[in-house]
């Protein structure tokens, strides 16, 4: 079985990253994928948005050797949730390839990792689990600030050929056109970033809605302008090439 693994990554909280990784993993399921969403957040916020128990063993267990049961978000989506167990010394010490080695071999289509933002070790463990990035940003400076340096890992990675993703995508998120910054980013960010792919999704209150309601995108506004943006994201992945 072909599995595509994707990390989605943001150095800084608050630009939307784990709302687009509920997306995608919820539209992938949608058409018909299995689909595991692995929160490596603290916070667990993944698995609260897509209405399953935050605190049930997830991530921090399997990690530590255990075998936790994923939890049924909707028809054929899956989570392993967080936690703060994800940051006790032994996870914070783990070779970056071990999740990676454990996510490999399990039953499904598609792994969504959701990177916590201000964690290296973990972001580390994600990326390197991964054969594609997403790397969420807004318009916020810092969080261009912080995509920029996972990008900056990303491409370490690739030009000393160590295992992580080969390619990756900017996603800007959170997008006003009424707001001048966000009218004008988009062109400047393709130009400084011209060698690797954009998308935008747009500011739109089914994404917060379904998150606060704890509906899978999918499931909440299928029909949505975001649900066609995360679809565009989601058929990319699916097409990148795999190991």
């Amino acid at each position: 079985m072909t599995q595509h693994r994707v990390a989605v990554a943001a150095r800084k909280g608050g630009v939307g990253k784990t709302t687009i990784a509920c997306g995608v993993a919820s539209v992938l399921a949608k058409q018909g994928k299995q689909v595991l969403v692995v929160d490596l957040d603290p916070q667990s916020n993944a698995a609260y948005a897509l209405g399953v128990d935050p605190t049930a063993p997830g991530t921090a267990e399997l990690l530590t050797g255990n075998q936790p049961n994923p939890l049924e978000a909707a028809s054929g989506l899956y989570v392993l949730p967080g936690g703060p167990n994800l940051t006790n010394q032994t996870i914070q010490s783990l070779h970056p390839e071990d999740l990676a080695d454990l996510v490999k071999v399990m039953p499904y289509d598609a792994v969504i990792l959701d990177c916590p933002p201000g964690n290296e070790s973990l972001e580390r463990l994600g990326l390197v689990a991964a054969q594609t990035t997403l790397v969420v940003t807004n318009a916020h400076p810092f969080a261009i600030m912080g995509a920029n340096r996972v990008m900056g890992i990303l491409e370490s990675y690739r030009n000393r050929e160590r295992r992580g993703p080969k390619q990756w995508a900017l996603v800007l998120s959170q997008v006003d056109e009424r707001r001048a910054l966000d009218k004008e980013l988009p062109a400047q960010l393709v130009q400084r970033y011209s060698d690797i792919k954009h998308f935008t999704v747009h500011q739109d209150t089914n994404l917060s809605q379904a998150g606060a309601q704890q509906i899978p995108l999918m499931n909440y506004a299928p029909r949505s302008r975001s649900a066609t943006e995360l679809t565009a994201i989601a058929q990319w992945v699916m097409e990148i090439a795999t190991d």
